[in-house]
């Protein structure tokens, strides 16, 4: 052990057991075969828990991971396919592990429009992120869909050069910014 590292005597002069316990993490003392041990039961209890879950205990947390990998991509910065609006809801619909159509009945959408919605021919409007909000229990929110589609409408604006250039085209008597002096 450190010298610089406070062990249970230099705490207990000024602690008492409880502040000891709330603000330490003391090293472990088991050897390796013990540590071993040990995991080795932590592994069965959680695959005991897990085996115990109902289905909708998995459902509730496959939509809880899928709310927290949306939330660490947009936290990112960067753009990703992967976590477009059409691709999570794929991801969403997958988590119900029902059909397309049965999931369009759910959030009053016609099918044709809920696939054109996942085949990126079509954007998604506002009355759909509250449905999928309410169709989540609440679990993502609105402002989370809304925050992916918005995602991939700037990563659109951002590569779409030749539509802007057409558009600007159309301009007429656009301020024009001169560079002075």
């Amino acid at each position: 052990m450190k010298k610089n590292e406070p062990n249970y005597a230099d705490a207990s002069k000024r602690l008492s057991d409880e502040e000891i316990v709330d603000s330490f993490l003391f090293r472990s003392t088991l050897t390796k075969t013990e540590k071993a041990q040990a995991d080795e039961e932590f592994l069965q209890l959680r695959l005991e828990k897990m085996k115990n879950k109902s289905e909708d205990q998995h459902m509730r947390s496959r939509l809880f991971r899928s709310k927290l990998l949306m939330q660490d991509y947009l936290n990112s910065g960067a753009y990703s396919a992967l976590f477009s609006f059409s691709a999570q809801l794929t991801e969403y619909i997958g988590v119900f592990k029902t059909s397309k159509g049965a999931i369009a009945a759910d959030l009053a959408v016609h099918p044709t429009k809920l696939s054109r919605i996942i085949n990126g021919r079509e954007n998604p409007n506002i009355d759909l992120m509250y449905r999928l909000e309410g169709h989540s229990g609440g679990l993502i929110p609105a402002t989370l869909w809304y925050r992916l589609h918005a995602r991939d409408l700037t990563e659109q604006i951002r590569k779409d050069k030749t539509r802007r250039n057409a558009e600007m085209l159309k301009v007429k008597n656009g301020l024009s910014l001169k560079k002075t002096g």
